[in-house]
């Protein structure tokens, strides 16, 4: 069709226009994957791992990371950057997105504990990913996912599929945006998941009781299994003449007898024999999905997760979407309902979540189901990249950073800084982002720190990202074998995530001393393991037992105030003071750990949603007899705090 100056139209030009959208794709990035652990939840299937095990060592680089299920946390667009840089670009069959769709909605996580029921508000981080998210409204809503969809396309195998699931929030706006990067002609359908919930309260609008996902491919060759759903009683009825003697109406039969409604049919097998309606399998799942009904928190499959969806949901994704040999990915992981589906239906999955909580509910319900073994993973240098994502230098974040603590920068080439308090001088040390700190490196600054300035400190505060994996255990050895030399206190306090938010804001000295006061530096976590005890076996084998004798979290992150103007901190204190446990929500141990990758080789856990209850501390294995063996152990407590300890053996 022609415009009034003669010139053809073009055609499907229609595109979503935003202010701030993303001129450039992301490109891929070699960023470190660091494994924390390696979950072995079901010994019998440990000989089937792509792993190497000697002698019950396993070292990180006999992990071949791509024939195993990973479980990320971390930034999706930092990870999916580096899942191309490692050979993921068209290896990705399955690829099913929940991204956040309400911009009110609530990612706070309920605990019961004894009873009480406690609310664990989300991460700073999360908050912080979430504000950023929305603080434009559905502006910054887009510029968050445009860049993530275009990472997906070149994940995206060319026989795969995606799903986004979304609601009448922004359900419109994806749906562009999707037509935009895979292409109008690869959008293949909308699938509406419908539900009721009885006893709704009368609104002034037609109630709003369904999803969509949008089911895009990345060519024609796409995978897809067809689903069938159990015929309706009228649906018997009105073709019950036609059913053959197996209870069938075939495709074939459809074309010779009634060939103008065959024309009309879309998915149509190869093999025409194929039953179109079958009283025993049912008929073909059409997109209008009924019968799946949204989680409650009294549901069994409930885990407390507010944004948790069903496993039927993802069953009827998956299966149709996924042959057994593929891949799935799920960067929006919440609860991981997607990983816990993919292990029962026996494929490989990648899942990528932000929240600790969320990583700490999905390694639960891997667990529970006596999952494949998997890896958990940190983006190893995740902070240095956060840090010049913002534009920021290293040596500058430190600066920053000491001044938001209160001290004074003493040399800002070197990350010391002063601080007085309670008429002590402390000297403060900043580490960087992406070198954990330590125990040697703390003796280091404890001996500099007593001679310093000529004068000498009588405390060292260190600020760290992240620590070595059994830091407090030996620093403690350090400062007992140098007990002559060093005199001087040491404390170790992690540096926050919502550092970057404060960052961002702090453009000035004025702005650093009105935000000093809100940032809090967390002490961390003492963790103290008791000396195992073992008993000598027949067959050369020994039956050991070890015990946590002591966990102490010294800043709890509730409200102090609930809004039944209880003490929900009061109360958790209470509770912790008389039984630790309640503060912990997982812990594994590694019976031969190699001083290099962390196996978590058996497990206790409180449980999630009305499953929930309080840990043992105790764990017994019967082992190989060995002269020597080094037992490490690794615990996660309710907040996402994480503490570590080896004992030797």
């Amino acid at each position: 069709m022609a415009n009034n100056n003669g010139k053809l139209r073009k055609k499907d030009s229609a595109r979503l226009v935003w202010d701030t959208k993303p001129r450039r794709a992301p490109n891929p990035k070699d960023i470190e994957f660091q494994t924390a652990e390696v979950v072995l939840p079901n010994p019998k299937v440990v000989g089937d791992l792509p792993l190497s095990f000697r002698d019950g060592v396993l070292g990180e680089e006999e992990i071949d990371k791509q024939k195993m299920n990973r479980l990320i946390w971390g930034d999706n667009l930092l990870a999916m950057q580096a899942l191309l840089a490692q050979g993921y670009e068209g290896k990705i069959n399955l690829i099913y997105n929940d991204p956040p769709f309400d911009s009110k909605a609530d990612y706070s996580h309920k605990m019961k504990i004894e009873s009480n029921e406690f609310t664990k508000e989300p991460s700073v981080i999360e908050r912080l990913a979430y504000k950023d998210t929305w603080s434009g409204g559905t502006d910054s809503y887009l510029d968050m996912l445009y860049p993530r969809l275009q990472l997906m396309k070149r994940l995206l195998a060319e026989d795969g599929g995606i799903y986004i699931h979304s609601d009448w929030h922004v359900g419109h706006y994806v749906k562009v945006m999707m037509d935009e990067i895979f292409g109008k002609n690869n959008f293949v359908n909308e699938v509406v998941w419908c539900y009721e919930d009885i006893g709704s309260k009368e609104v002034k609008y037609f109630k709003r009781k369904h999803d969509v996902l949008f089911l895009y491919q990345k060519s024609d060759n796409r995978y897809f299994q067809s689903l069938r759903k159990r015929l309706s009683q009228s649906t018997i009825e009105r073709y019950g003449k036609y059913f053959d003697k197996n209870g069938k109406i075939t495709y074939r039969w459809m074309k010779e007898n009634n060939p103008g409604v065959f024309a009309k049919l879309k998915g149509i097998p190869d093999n025409l024999d194929e039953a179109w309606l079958d009283i025993n399998k049912g008929q073909p799942l059409s997109d209008w999905w009924v019968g799946i009904s949204p989680l409650k928190s009294h549901f069994v499959e409930s885990v407390g997760y507010d944004t948790q969806k069903p496993e039927a949901l993802l069953k009827n994704i998956i299966i149709s979407s996924c042959p057994e040999s593929g891949i799935v990915l799920d960067v929006f992981a919440g609860s991981g309902t997607t990983g816990v589906v993919a292990e029962n239906l026996a494929r490989q999955w990648i899942m990528c979540e932000l929240g600790k909580v969320g990583i700490q509910v999905t390694r639960t319900r891997l667990v529970e189901i006596r999952a494949k073994p998997f890896i958990i993973e940190n983006i190893g240098n995740y902070q240095r990249e956060m840090i010049y994502l913002t534009g920021g230098r290293i040596w500058e974040m430190q600066h920053l950073i000491l001044k938001l603590y209160g001290a004074t920068p003493r040399d800002k080439m070197s990350g010391l800084g002063i601080r007085k308090v309670d008429n002590i001088d402390e000297l403060v040390y900043v580490g960087y982002p992406d070198r954990p700190i330590t125990a040697k490196k703390a003796e280091e600054l404890a001996l500099q720190a007593q001679n310093l300035d000529g004068r000498g400190y009588r405390r060292l505060v260190i600020l760290g990202w992240d620590y070595e994996y059994n830091y407090s255990q030996a620093l403690e050895s350090r400062l007992n074998a140098m007990k002559d030399k060093i005199k001087i206190e040491i404390k170790s306090r992690d540096i926050p995530p919502d550092i970057y938010d404060y960052l961002k804001k702090a453009k000035s000295e004025e702005d650093i001393e009105s935000l000093s006061d809100k940032v809090i530096f967390y002490e961390r976590p003492y963790l103290k393991i008791g000396i195992p005890q073992s008993k000598e076996l027949a067959n050369s084998k020994v039956q050991v037992t070890l015990q946590i004798d002591r966990y102490v979290l010294m800043d709890i992150p509730v409200s102090h105030t609930s809004k039944k103007g209880q003490s929900d901190y009061s109360a958790l204190m209470k509770l912790a003071k008389d039984n630790f446990a309640v503060l912990i929500d997982y812990w594994a141990v590694d019976w031969d750990y190699d001083g290099c990758t962390f196996k978590s080789q058996w497990q206790a856990f409180r449980g999630n949603g009305r499953k929930a209850k309080a840990v043992p501390v105790t764990a017994t294995e019967t082992l190989q007899k060995k002269k020597n063996r080094t037992i490490a152990v690794r615990v996660v407590d309710i907040f996402g705090n994480d503490a570590a300890a080896t004992v030797n053996l």
